[in-house]
């Protein structure tokens, strides 16, 4: 908060601990039961009102007032005047809360904020001050327990009264004001002004005679405030209500009115102008909202006619009710505009009304008009009408009857339309549309035969395409295929002839060295003191080390070698440029083999996790298959789930990429599951399936469509899932079916025979 709104704010703050403190020292002014209890107690509806419309940080205000005036002018225990203070603030914010809650409207135009605030501020919320207030005095033996009923009453009267009064001005006069300003209404205001004001002094400051002090002569100022509700909204009614309550409250404390006439002593002439006060000030308060609404609905009714004379007259629609019983017409002023008249002319009648029609059109209208009003049926249909310079209009005109609750036909209402410009635009569509006919049917013979010259081309083109289409599909992926596998197995041919030599004289080597170890064993035994030369270098060489990590070293080449070996024999496996093309085949070896050359994708490296690879393989014999065409398929599919993969490890770093570093991922593994089992006696199936960012049903639709890819650019032809399809299905007349919703992942299902037809 900045200083200046601070400063305000203690201004605020102080300014509404003096105006409750001057509050309540006026009450003081009125004849009490004690000093402690006034009949009236201003503060309650100052407070509320203000705390309304100022805010509920304004409360500080409330306690400062109430402590300083219970404190300094009543002279009353530091307890009691913090236990006072207490249950006057509860009060003002337990009913502003109350308010607020309902979200009440500070200018009372509505009956139900009216009636809100009649029970939640007036009656429920000054229940808070005057039992707490109360029962702090009578625990401090300032009011005896035994006058607790009475006393109670008249504060808690006194406050209701104080909230009815001033909360509604302080409320509406917050809120702009929405009285009329002309000249007419300030005389209006300033001559009930008076009124008010001299009525109510000569009711409440006169000495009433026995005589006549039993008429309800206080009531005379009534009518003065009817008319400020009904002339001046609510604003107009909540002032009249304080102005006549503070002068019979004043006029009534000196002991003048007719309630002093009648009452007791003062303190029970003081409690009939309560109820006077009640009845003058919720009589006000529902006939300003009344009126208020009343208001509001008329003007909203107001705009709708308007509205609707201005739709009537855009669409040129008019609109006619006429009473079956009193034989009365009405129609709007549109209608008047569409028959060429004006509303001043005449009253509308049905004679006038047919006088106006084409006379050929007089009797079918007059007929369907009978009909509906009788037969209660509803009609619709067009005429023609003539205005009064002679010229005719094309209308159309609907009725409709609306019966009363036993069933009888009432009113009889319907609505008329100019239309003619829509008919002479339909009359020149009409011959437009001729002449367009007329030239479509020669154009039609035409673009037929050119339409089916075009069509032939089309097919031959499109034959053609798909043609050379599949055929560089097979071109590329054939090279493709061959390359990799003679570069696979130029490779297993290069390492293989090394790796046979290191394996074959690995096994001499060990001998040998075996051998040279015993002699030198047999050695160490004949010839125990060596000497000095020899021990020396023995010891440089840490000849024992050398005795007992020898035969390790030369196991280790030999599992080394042996590696390398299997390696080979996998390269050599996924090639397949040493077998037959048809031939009975592991399929585990193939997808082994596979995902070797793809180890290199599936390794963990800084800032990429390594991909887990689960397999389930289950008791498959060997499958006839093209071997070379079927690893294609699995090189292929494994790409793609590690693609698949990786744009995951794309998109959860760029989520995670704020919180850690790019090398640590949740704990969420990155998988590929393989699956083997046999589905049938003549079947096999091999499941390929990831975790990865799955694909829509869009892209699922088109993934074995030739060139079709989500790649981006360089990165993909299109062609892999399509060549893995036509391996499936054409050359094996197997199935390949895909699964996957995005965020779950993929799954390829590889259905082949475990023998082909051809090849029994």
């Amino acid at each position: 908060m900045s200083q200046t709104r601070l400063w305000r704010y203690f201004a605020s703050v102080a300014m509404l601990a003096a105006i409750y403190v001057g509050a309540a020292k006026l009450s003081l002014a009125l004849p009490v039961l004690n000093k402690y209890v006034a009949p009236v107690w201003p503060p309650a509806g100052i407070t509320q009102g203000v705390l309304f419309v100022g805010g509920r940080n304004l409360w500080p205000g409330v306690v400062l007032g109430e402590f300083l005036f219970a404190k300094v002018v009543l002279d009353v225990p530091l307890p009691v005047a913090l236990a006072s203070s207490l249950g006057a603030t509860l009060q003002a914010l337990v009913g502003v809360t109350l308010l607020r809650f309902i979200r009440l409207r500070p200018s009372l135009d509505r009956l139900r904020d009216v009636f809100s605030f009649l029970s939640l501020s007036v009656m429920l919320s000054t229940l808070v001050a005057s039992t707490l207030g109360l029962t702090t005095l009578c625990l401090a033996n300032l009011i005896p327990w035994g006058d607790y009923a009475t006393t109670w009453w008249m504060w808690w009267l006194g406050d209701g009264m104080a909230v009815l009064v001033l909360a509604p001005a302080i409320l509406t006069w917050s809120v702009r004001p929405r009285l009329e300003t002309t000249p007419e209404r300030i005389i209006e205001a300033m001559v009930l002004l008076i009124l008010l004001t001299t009525v109510t002094q000569s009711v409440f400051f006169a000495k009433t005679a026995t005589a006549i002090a039993h008429y309800p002569l206080a009531y005379l100022p009534f009518p003065l405030v009817v008319w400020a509700a009904l002339r001046f909204n609510q604003q107009g009614a909540v002032l009249a209500t304080l102005l006549v309550s503070c002068i019979a409250i004043w006029g009534t404390a000196l002991g003048d009115g007719p309630f002093a006439a009648v009452a007791i002593n003062t303190d029970q002439a003081l409690q009939f102008l309560q109820a006077f006060m009640g009845v003058i000030a919720v009589t006000a308060l529902v006939l300003g909202a009344a009126v208020a609404e009343r208001s509001s609905a008329e003007a909203s009714l107001r705009s709708s006619e308007a509205s609707l004379a201005n739709a009537q007259r855009i669409a040129h629609l008019g609109n006619w009710d006429l009473d079956l019983v009193k034989q009365q017409l009405r129609w709007s002023d549109e209608l008047y505009r569409i028959l060429g008249f004006s509303p001043a002319d005449f009253e509308p009648s049905m004679k006038r009304f047919l006088t106006s029609i084409h006379p050929d059109d007089q009797e079918r209208v007059r007929e369907l008009i009978d009909v509906a009003s009788y037969s209660n049926q509803p009609f619709s249909t067009d005429f023609r009408v003539v205005l009064s310079n002679n010229s005719e209009r094309i209308v159309h005109g609907t009725g409709e009857i609306i019966q009363e609750q036993a069933g009888k036909a009432a009113r009889l209402i319907g609505t008329i339309q100019d239309i003619t410009e829509q008919k002479r635009i339909e009359q020149a569509l009409l011959q437009s549309e001729a002449q367009l006919l007329e030239l479509a049917h020669s154009l039609d013979r035409k673009v037929t035969e050119r339409t089916l010259e075009l069509e032939e081309k089309n097919d031959e083109l499109a034959r053609s395409l798909t043609s050379l289409k599949q055929t560089q599909q097979q071109l590329i992926q054939a090279e493709k295929m061959s390359s990799l596998g003679q570069l696979v197995a130029g490779i297993a041919h290069e390492i293989n002839n090394p790796i046979n030599f290191i394996t074959g004289n690995i096994s001499h080597v060990t001998a040998y060295s075996q051998d040279l170890l015993d002699i030198l064993n047999l050695y160490q035994q004949h010839y125990p003191t060596l000497p000095p030369a020899i021990q020396a270098y023995s010891e440089t060489i840490e000849l024992d080390f050398v005795i007992e990590d020898l035969p390790n070293l030369l196991e280790s080449m030999k599992t080394g070698a042996e590696r390398i070996r299997q390696i080979v024999l996998s390269l050599r496996n996924f090639s397949r440029l040493d077998e037959a093309d048809m031939k009975p085949v592991n399929i585990h070896e193939g997808i082994d083999s596979t995902l070797l050359i793809l180890q290199r994708r599936l390794k963990a490296r800084p800032g990429h996790p390594g991909i887990e690879v689960v397999k389930n393989y289950g008791d498959l014999p060997l499958v006839e298959c093209y071997p070379k065409l079927l690893n294609q398929v699995f090189l292929n599919l494994l790409s793609n789930a590690i693609d698949a993969l990786e744009e995951r490890m794309k998109e959860e770093q760029e989520k995670l990429k704020d919180e850690i570093p790019l090398s640590a991922f949740p704990l969420q593994p990155f998988a590929i599951a393989l699956t083997t089992q046999i589905l049938s006696p003549t079947q096999v199936q091999i499941e390929i399936s990831d975790n990865g960012i799955g694909m829509t049903s869009a892209v699922k639709n088109h993934i074995f469509e030739p060139f079709f890819t989500t790649k981006q650019v360089g990165k993909g032809t299109g062609l892999g899932l399509s060549t893995c399809y036509q391996i499936v299905v054409e050359n094996h007349q197997g199935q390949l079916t895909c699964l996957s919703q995005p965020g779950l992942g993929a799954k390829f299902q590889i259905v082949i025979p475990l023998r082909q037809s051809s090849h029994p």
